[in-house]
């Protein structure tokens, strides 16, 4: 069993490497690869740490292990980073450093290991276990940040979600649905860590939460090296712009009597269908409000409220009915021409949205009305 630790480590280690180079040597690298490259590199280095430690060659490389040994520490805020900016994609601000406050911490705590790698390799040849409270301290601010970080990634996706629903029309659902099972993925990962940290003769699970990080990382890391917009919104999501309209919608929500929301949604239904506006492939909810002129906690409030939809699926409803009436009468058209023309922005976008309307592919669809 340790000769194939020793294999997995190694080779985990080296695809770090491999992985981190390709991510930060591809053209026009993104900040968000940037650091998902920065994580597969602290990974990569946890590895060899741990195919030192199963080899037995301790005493060479101590303080390597010893500056290593609090890397994970970091995983959570990276992921929160790595979501943050891959979906907004913009660029490194300062504030970002906080959030690597938790590995530093760690650090700063057991100072006297760093300063003192004899020591620790005197512990872990004598298999001595650390009990100091700054130790303990740091081993639990490691799973901590973990579960915290979770927290704050789940609510980003959901806030985001929330966002993008609400005020553009053209965005690949698909993203928010990745974004969850990657954010599912890294839960069950740390519950698994901490099950191995409290559990006694429980190196089974601790080899199994290794190798489903690994996993986690290097299959992010694989898809954004071939996609550096994976989880990128089609339509820049300007956030601050967003968040003083959802502001807006929570102060105006029910401001509006029921006759006036129902007036206010045929006007905007007739400007719909009569200058066929859900044809721009960037229209948002501030365009739209500016054009039937309707504020956009008003327009918002008609929206939910009278037609009982957010305004993603409301602009989507024309264009799939557009869709679905240009195929009745021209089945020979290229669907992908047809999808860009009724404003999606991408082959992605329209199969989606089509198939969550329809509950059927394009092909699909076309093929069942053929004459």
């Amino acid at each position: 069993m340790p000769i194939l630790l020793q294999y997995l480590y190694a080779i985990g280690a080296f695809q770090g490497l491999l992985l981190s180079g390709l991510l930060l040597f591809t053209p026009n690298v993104s900040y968000a690869s940037r650091i998902l490259a920065c994580w597969c590199v602290f990974l990569a280095s946890g590895l060899f740490s741990m195919l030192i430690t199963q080899s037995g060659e301790f005493a060479p490389y101590t303080l390597w292990i010893i500056w290593t040994g609090f890397l994970p520490a970091s995983f959570g805020a990276l992921l929160y980073l790595y979501c943050r900016h891959s979906v907004l994609d913009d660029r490194f601000c300062t504030k970002d450093l906080l959030h690597l406050l938790p590995v530093a911490g760690c650090y700063l705590l057991n100072i006297d290991l760093i300063f003192a790698p004899d020591l620790l390799e005197q512990l872990v040849l004598q298999g001595t276990v650390i009990e100091s409270v700054r130790f303990t301290l740091a081993t639990f601010t490691m799973y901590a940040q973990a579960f915290i970080y979770a927290g704050f990634t789940a609510h980003l996706i959901y806030r985001y979600q929330q966002l993008a629903q609400n005020n553009l029309a053209n965005f690949n659902p698909d993203i928010f649905d990745w974004l969850w099972i990657v954010q599912g993925f890294n839960f069950i990962i740390w519950s698994t860590k901490a099950a191995a940290a409290v559990l006694p003769d429980s190196f089974v699970v601790v080899i199994v939460g290794d190798f489903l990080i690994v996993v986690l990382i290097y299959t992010i890391g694989m898809a954004q090296w071939r996609n550096p917009t994976l989880f990128k919104i089609a339509v820049p999501l300007q956030e601050e712009s967003l968040e003083s309209n959802s502001a807006s919608d929570a102060k105006g929500a029910g401001a509006l009597d029921e006759d006036t929301r129902s007036n206010l949604l045929a006007t905007v239904v007739h400007y719909m269908n009569g200058q066929q506006a859900f044809l721009q492939s960037e229209l948002s909810l501030q365009r739209l409000s500016e054009s039937v002129g309707i504020s956009t906690h008003h327009l918002s409030e008609v929206l939910n409220q009278e037609e009982g939809r957010n305004f993603y699926n409301f602009v989507n409803s024309f264009r799939i009915d557009y869709v679905c009436q240009r195929l009745k009468v021209d089945v020979d058209i290229r669907l992908l021409d047809l999808g860009l023309e009724a404003g999606f922005s991408s082959k992605s976008t329209f199969n989606s949205v089509f198939k969550k309307h329809t509950g059927m592919t394009p092909s699909q669809f076309r093929n069942r009305n053929l004459p």
